[in-house]
């Protein structure tokens, strides 16, 4: 049995690997294939229809920015393959020490592309953080000098800096404009991002135009510039105790080398005197 799954697990991997690329590159004259394969494969469209699961795989990948990290051209599907071609990698390197580290070897391969999404999303999350700072602090000033919310939102890409986060505005300022349409402009905005920041300026906004009440929406932008600012000094914080602990470790490491070639260079001088 040991042997047989030897065997047939890097073919399972390479067929399934086969299917999607087939999948991929059929184009119209495989549709009925596509539709037939939807459920099995849980990622590709059949129509205007998509499955639960490649839905929610979709989501994840949106909120946390995959094609800033992985490329422009990257998909749930390519995603797949990846994770089909790292699984059989990881399992023909394990198999060189033995089999019982072979499946668990593939496994953490294939799973490594997507545990990094997240990392790589708290990453950026830090950088946006002084850029949406100068947003909350723009859009109080915008509305306290009569400019409406939409309009300052539709111009507010022009002092951003990070990457990822100003095409996410230059986006909605363009729905925003095209569309006329604030609701449905926040919600494709929101869903680009896995940031409680972001998830906070779209419901407040979305809330003051509910209610029509400018000095809320201040108010509230108020109290989130307070949190903001206490999230900012306290990652400076960690920031600069991190680099206190790395030179203390340095000076410690100093002293005890110093330290050990005294110790050693005294014994070799005793060694030298008694011989």
């Amino acid at each position: 049995m040991r042997e047989i799954l030897v065997l047939a697990l890097p073919g399972i991997a390479a067929t399934l690997f086969g299917v999607l690329i087939v999948m991929l590159g059929a184009g119209n004259r495989k549709k009925k294939l596509i539709g037939g394969m939807r459920d099995f494969v849980g990622l590709l469209e059949s129509g205007s229809r998509k499955s639960a699961f490649g839905e929610g795989i979709e989501r994840f990948l949106t909120k946390n920015g995959v094609t800033f990290h992985y490329g422009k051209r990257m998909s749930a599907v390519k995603l797949v393959l990846v994770s089909v071609l790292l699984f059989a990698g990881g399992y023909v390197l394990g198999l060189q020490v033995s089999f019982s580290v072979g499946i668990p070897a593939g496994a953490f391969f294939a799973a490594l592309p997507w545990m990094l999404v997240p990392v790589l999303n708290r990453k950026d999350n830090e950088k946006m953080l002084p850029d949406l700072q100068a947003v909350f602090r723009s859009l109080a000033m915008q509305i306290r000098a009569g400019v409406h919310v939409s309009d300052a939102l539709a111009e507010m890409y022009v002092s951003i800096t990070e990457v990822r986060l100003r095409e996410a505005f230059i986006a909605l300022g363009s729905d925003i404009i095209l569309k006329s349409d604030m609701f449905s402009a926040l919600e494709n905005f929101q869903s680009k991002f896995d940031n409680r920041y972001v998830d906070s300026l779209c419901i407040t906004v979305l809330q003051s135009m509910e209610s029509g009440q400018a000095s809320q929406l201040l108010q509230d932008i108020g109290d989130q510039m307070k949190d903001m600012e206490k999230d900012v000094l306290e990652k400076k914080k960690g920031k600069l105790d991190r680099s206190l602990t790395f030179y203390q470790l340095g000076m410690l490491s100093c002293i005890l080398a110093v330290a050990l070639y005294a110790g050693i260079s005294y014994m070799l001088a005793a060694a030298v005197q008694i011989g």
